[in-house]
């Protein structure tokens, strides 16, 4: 509306401009109904194009979608090589049908977010997420020191306990931080150092010295992480390495990309998100193949920079031993 009266000077009402907007996008997408009318032969084109790949949709008898599911081969087959870490989110898709996203990735051996699954359902709740997390258990190998990380929705903590029964399953500490901020309202300017530093930290030791700070804050919030249980949330006290993935913002990120295609016909939402991760892919290959050093450049440089570090360090004996 703002714009057409500011490079036009013609004033449109709400009505007219949301209309215009939904004919546009027809114009340019297709429409909504046609869209999930094509899924099924979208869905064999994608396995017979990508051989190894598990795509599939599910409908009522009346032809009412149910859900979507894609693992593309090249994600099942690199997952093999990443982190034995999932992280999952989901978002809300903003096209006529609504939905939701359900999203699980990881880390390849340069940090970098590696996608692993994407679903499209009805809402965020047990059924979906127990059917996404049984079809992300079908599609990958299994891994023996799995971890799971996100935030604290019931579906997915009754979700992972049922399908995962093995897996360790933390959650995201940003989510956790936001829940104590609004629980202990009189601590939020001093908290969030404090008890992400407690999360972060390697050793039970340090833990307890930042939780002790907390305890000045209010002692309310250790009885709250308690009952939570500390291996949830804090990588010392953690059954499992977590990898430092200690928040889902990795899953967020992944939907971040995917904003402007929520509002896309599912095919059109589709096809935006393969082409995506395919650009990632050719560019990471692109990257990797010139890199001749031993790790990914990711660590190297890490590497590099502890290297000029000890270069002035001094070493002091301590004996005369």
């Amino acid at each position: 509306m703002l714009d057409m009266k500011t490079k036009y000077d013609i004033y449109m009402s709400y009505k007219k401009a949301w209309v215009a907007k939904e004919m546009a996008m027809e114009l340019a997408m297709g429409s909504e109904k046609d869209s999930y009318a094509r899924l099924p032969s979208m869905c064999h084109v994608l396995e017979r194009s990508n051989p190894g790949s598990i795509v599939s949709y599910s409908c009522k008898e009346n032809g009412e979608f149910i859900n979507f599911f894609m693992c593309l081969s090249a994600w099942r087959e690199g997952w093999i090589n990443c982190i034995p870490v999932i992280i999952v989110d989901e978002s809300f898709l903003k096209s006529y049908y609504k939905g939701t996203l359900l999203t699980a990735c990881t880390q390849d051996a340069n940090k970098q977010i590696f996608p692993l699954a994407f679903g499209i359902c009805s809402g965020e709740n047990t059924e979906n997420w127990s059917w996404f997390f049984s079809m992300l258990k079908h599609s990958l190998m299994h891994r023996d020191d799995l971890y799971i990380v996100s935030d604290r929705h019931e579906g997915i903590i009754t979700s992972v306990r049922s399908v995962f029964p093995h897996a360790e399953h933390g959650y995201c500490v940003y989510h956790i931080l936001a829940n104590l901020k609004t629980r202990f309202r009189g601590t939020q300017k001093t908290v969030s150092w404090k008890f992400l530093q407690a999360a972060r930290v390697g050793s039970v030791y340090e833990c307890e010295e930042y939780l002790q700070m907390l305890d000045s804050e209010d002692p309310r919030i250790r009885t709250y992480l308690e009952r939570m249980g500390h291996h949830k949330w804090s990588h010392a006290y953690a059954s499992r390495n977590r990898y430092s993935v200690m928040m889902s913002n990795n899953a967020e990120s992944l939907n971040a990309v995917n904003a402007t295609a929520r509002e896309y016909p599912i095919c059109k939402l589709i096809e935006f998100i393969i082409a995506r991760m395919q650009k990632w892919f050719c560019e990471r290959r692109e990257s990797s193949s010139s890199n001749n050093c031993r790790l990914s450049a990711h660590f190297e440089s890490e590497l590099a920079v502890l290297q000029a570090m000890a270069a002035v360090m001094r070493v002091k004996p301590s004996c005369v031993f």
